[in-house]
């Protein structure tokens, strides 16, 4: 049975499903025909009144039900209890009032919610049922809304500061109208409200107990009657056999919810409360047996040293790179104590010494992602403010304050990670330093149990919700416009600290994620699943760009019996137009919880995400083939930590994939550290023909293989004619997703295979020996909307039947046929295309046809570099085999050439030569593709031109108008 109201102003918004009426009828029963009981008047005397819905006000006597949504109010000698279905009891006092807002209960589970409104005056409440569950219980007050749990709690406005004390139980929170947290975990303490719903958590005094008893004391009290009924009177009343013979009520619940309405007896169900007055002892038995003894857990512990591994020159504190662990940093499995006086409460306190440190876990029954703030006294006391919206002031608490710490936490079934800030000065405005030592990361949970894992018979596609890297939220946080303190919280993954404080908090905002894309590859277990992480946000189309990608893939391999997440982090960021690409490599790895295992959860609902081999001094790492400004070679080290949440799972059939091989174009700048010490600003390289570039996809393995090559169209480069690279593999082996058509990247090929330097004099070049390049390939909807402000006052074409997207590329070369010997050479966020290209012979040999897409690339204006998109138009006459093309407004350039058909093996190339004002000119290529209405529905190509010390290289596509 399930009682359901929704608030509403007047009216019940929700339906009854089993309709509860009274619990006991002494006198009047229902107030009216239509209104729903939630419950009944246990003790009331003649000055308490009672407003339902819609109605006239009246005194309440002994047994009123009380309704949903009705008003009770006492004058200034006036007491009521109030008893609910479930048990619980609300005791008010004078010149207080009343309204039970929503009631949801179901009986057989113990289940539902209370949520009541207290206007003014004081209250006891006594939990029932519902207050043994988290967010079972909620009070509203002028100054602020209360959450009891499994516990008897005093609620007194009319004090100056109003005091909320919790007398018995697990623990009370207040949430202000700010939406900061505070909460008292422990029995015998009081929270005081200031003005803007500040708090101040102490322990509770004899004044508090004794001004609330002598509010709730009123002898003349005497049930609503003006004369004290006797014992005998009550005997022939009838009501002890109301009350045995609601016991023995045979009630079958209905199949599915229905509408009821009445007040009688006959209506109540098996599973209601059986008793008029339901005592505090009897709430404190109840509750006592639930508590239980105090335990253990153990959970890995990392924090930062003062050096990291063989990086002896990190003079800045690693810590503020995110670079913990290793053999030089902390790294340690340490055990918890659970307090046993908080073992039963929503949130249970566990205390752990890390290298001479306490530390203090509040640790909740449910997921949460809440910032906290604590303050820890002399006499051991630990109070703590929390909130999911803002990093909450320190907690005030009477006493030596001895620590204060503030951090994440982040919580689910099975499941906790907690980023752990300790305060320089304890104080009640203590010093904060988010870097070197002064930080914990904590990992605790149960390893998923892959024996009994996922009984469906069908693969399945695993979506995760990614969280921001927490050092880097509090190392940015600021103070908003109302004094609270916001943490940066960002989507960017894998981002060196130190960067994202350079790209700043505005463009970190505005970062956009895939999540963690887990694709299995067996429905009983993880083992062998491809797994897809990416992050991307391009500020602008102008000058003042900064743009970020990065990308992390790989597999779930079996290490030692323990499944791991395992992969390579790549993609790069450019925090200036005049400062050269940082391009990214290391590795990414699930982190190990302290009893075992990466992936946690019945489920495998969490895992944690940071740098690969924290025990060998792991790193991500950054690579400029010119260091811009103010970094150092030390910053370029770094490391964070992203929290996986599963939010989805879908049966990988009803993917949309399928097996196909496409080509295309490419297109992208050259940064090279041979150009830069000769003066040579970066380079434009573009395809030198159809099939440059083309991609193949595999639908059964959910991988794919991809080429490219690029040349130095305008002959900028000394040495370099060629870039050759390849992407993902033909079979297996972790270096690319394929999830469907819209998601998919890749990597280098496995050791690096496939990637070359054609030179001038026609050599070959491979990577150099030890080295492999860092590669990536990312379809441009992989990271839906991280491109958009690329694209403000363009028509950007969705062309769904062809692919398009970005790539980029770090590569060391060591060769006699270098002018140097050595090359260092850099791609960042160069462009590709490519589609289903028709053969020549089957387009049609009469009409004509006008496309309209984008045109997208890559811009080097002498030192400075970013990305633009502009309009793409173009026409073409079949009879003839010609053409016009137009791309406009491109970085405030148009540019126009006319095309002719240019023989080749298979596909259709349409050329011509690009120019424009100002002396602009350039080549194009394009070529027409098939599309599902039509073998002539697009059109992709690449397009380059120069213009002075300005020049430019990218991508074209368009759909048939």
């Amino acid at each position: 049975m399930v009682i359901s109201l929704k608030l509403g102003a007047n009216s019940i918004a929700g339906r009854l499903t089993c309709l509860a009426t009274a619990l006991l009828v002494v006198g009047i029963g229902a107030s009216s025909a239509y209104a729903t009981e939630v419950g009944v008047a246990a003790a009331v005397n003649s000055d308490a009144f009672g407003t339902p819905p819609g109605g006239a006000r009246s005194t309440k006597v002994l047994g009123d039900n009380v309704i949903y949504n009705e008003k009770i109010e006492t004058s200034g000698s006036g007491l009521v209890q109030v008893l609910l279905v479930d048990g619980s009891t609300f005791t008010v006092g004078a010149n207080s009032n009343l309204v039970i807002d929503e009631f949801v209960y179901d009986p057989n589970a113990g289940t539902g919610k209370l949520v009541s409104s207290f206007g003014k005056g004081v209250a006891r409440f006594v939990g029932g049922k519902l207050s043994k569950k988290r967010g079972g219980v909620t009070v509203k007050t002028p100054v602020g809304t209360i959450g009891i749990r499994g516990g008897i709690a005093n609620i007194n406005l009319a004090s100056n500061p109003p005091v909320f004390s919790l007398l018995f139980g697990k623990d009370l929170t207040f949430t202000s109208p700010s939406g900061q947290r505070s909460r008292i975990h422990q029995a015998g303490y009081s929270m005081e409200v200031g003005a803007g719903g500040s708090t101040r958590v102490r322990r509770s005094t004899q004044s508090d107990f004794g001004n609330v008893q002598t509010a709730l004391t009123n002898s003349r009290q005497r049930g609503g009657t003006k004369n004290t009924p006797t014992e005998g009177q009550i005997v022939q009343s009838g009501l002890p056999r109301v009350i045995s013979g609601l016991q023995n009520v045979p009630t079958t619940p209905r199949s599915k919810p229905a509408s009821t309405t009445g007040g009688g007896i006959q209506q109540t169900v098996n599973g209601l409360i059986q008793t008029q007055v339901l005592s505090q002892s009897q709430n404190t038995q109840s509750i006592e047996q639930e508590e239980s003894t105090g335990t253990t857990d153990r959970a890995r512990i990392l924090r930062a040293g003062n050096k990291f591994g063989t990086a002896a020159a990190l003079n800045l504190a690693p810590g503020t790179l995110g670079v913990v662990g290793g053999t030089s940093g902390f790294d340690e499995v340490v055990v918890f104590t659970q307090d046993p006086d908080t073992s039963g409460n929503s949130y249970r306190l566990w205390t752990g010494t890390a290298d001479g440190t306490s530390i203090y876990v509040f640790d909740p029954d449910t997921s949460v992602n809440e910032f906290y703030t604590q303050s820890v006294n002399s006499n051991g006391d630990v109070i703590e403010n929390f909130s999911t919206s803002n990093i909450p002031d320190a907690p005030s608490l009477s006493g030596t304050i001895v620590q204060n710490a503030r951090g994440q936490r982040i919580t689910g079934d099975g499941f906790g990670f907690f980023a752990h800030f300790v305060a320089t000065e304890a104080g009640s405005d203590p010093t904060f330093n988010y870097g070197g030592s002064d930080y914990f990361y904590g990992l605790y949970g149960s390893a998923t149990d892959f024996d009994n894992f996922n009984g469906s018979d069908a693969e399945k596609l695993r979506t995760y919700t990614l969280h921001g890297d927490i050092l880097t939220a509090f190392q940015l946080s600021s103070e908003d416009n109302f004094g609270n303190n916001q943490a940066a919280t960002s989507a960017a993954l894998f981002l060196n600290p130190s960067i994202a404080e350079d790209l700043g908090t505005s463009f970190l905002s505005s970062v956009k994620s895939s999540g963690l894309k887990v694709l299995e590859g067996a429905s009983d277990t993880l083992e062998g699943a491809r797994y897809l992480a990416a992050s991307m946000y391009i500020s602008s189309g102008t000058t003042a760009q900064k743009s970020f990608v990065s990308l992390s893939l790989g597999d779930i391999e079996n290490e030692s019996g323990t499944l791991v997440l395992g992969g390579e982090r790549r993609g790069g960021h450019r925090t200036d137009a005049d400062n050269s690409a940082g391009l990214y490599g290391g590795s990414v790895e699930s982190i190990e919880g302290g009893t075992g295992g990466t992936i946690f959860g019945s489920n495998a609902d969490h895992l944690v995400l940071g740098p690969g081999n924290l025990e060998e001094d792991g790193t991500y790492t950054d690579g400029y083939v010119q260091v811009p400004t103010g970094i150092q070679s030390t910053d370029q080290q770094s490391g964070t930590m992203h929290v996986a949440e599963l939010s989805s799972e879908v049966n990988v059939s009803t993917l949309d994939r399928t097996s196909k091989t496409l080509k295309g174009y490419a297109a992208g700048v050259l940064e090279s550290n041979v150009n830069y010490s000769a003066g040579v600003d970066p380079v434009i390289f573009a395809s030198n023909s159809l099939g440059d570039f083309e991609i193949s996809f595999d639908s059964q393995n959910g991988s794919l293989y991809a080429t490219l090559h690029v040349k130095d169209v305008a002959n900028l480069d000394d040495e370099v004619d060629q870039y050759q690279l390849a992407f993902g593999e033909q079979s297996g082996s972790g270096q690319s997703v394929y999830v469907d058509a819209d998601t998919f990247a890749a990597i280098e090929t496995s050791g690096g295979s496939d990637n070359q330097i054609l030179t001038d004099s026609e050599v070959f070049v491979s990577p150099k020996a030890g080295t492999t390049p860092d590669n990536y390939l990312i379809s441009n909807t992989l990271v839906k909307g991280a491109d958009n402000a690329l694209f403000v006052d363009k028509t950007k074409c969705t062309c769904d039947f062809l692919e398009w997207g970005y790539w980029g590329s770090k590569m060391e070369a060591s060769d006699t046929s270098l002018a140097g010997g050595d090359r260092f050479d850099t791609f960042h966020m160069g462009t590709w295309v490519a589609g289903d290209v028709t053969n020549s012979i089957d387009l049609p040999t009469s009409g004509s046809a006008t496309y309209a897409g984008h045109a997208v690339g890559s811009v080097a204006d002498g030192t400075r570099q970013y990305l633009a998109a502009g309009d793409f138009n173009m026409s073409l006459d079949f009879t003839y085999r010609t053409g016009t093309a137009t791309i406009s407004n491109f970085d405030s350039r148009t540019m126009s050439a006319t095309l002719s058909e240019t023989s080749v093996a298979s596909g259709n190339l349409f050329e011509g030569t690009l120019s424009g004002t100002g002396g602009l000119s350039g080549n194009i290529n394009t070529s027409v593709v098939t599309g599902p209405n039509s073998n002539h529905q697009g059109v992709i190509g690449d397009f380059h031109a120069t213009q002075g010390n300005w020049s430019a290289a990218g991508i074209v596509a368009g759909e048939k108008q």
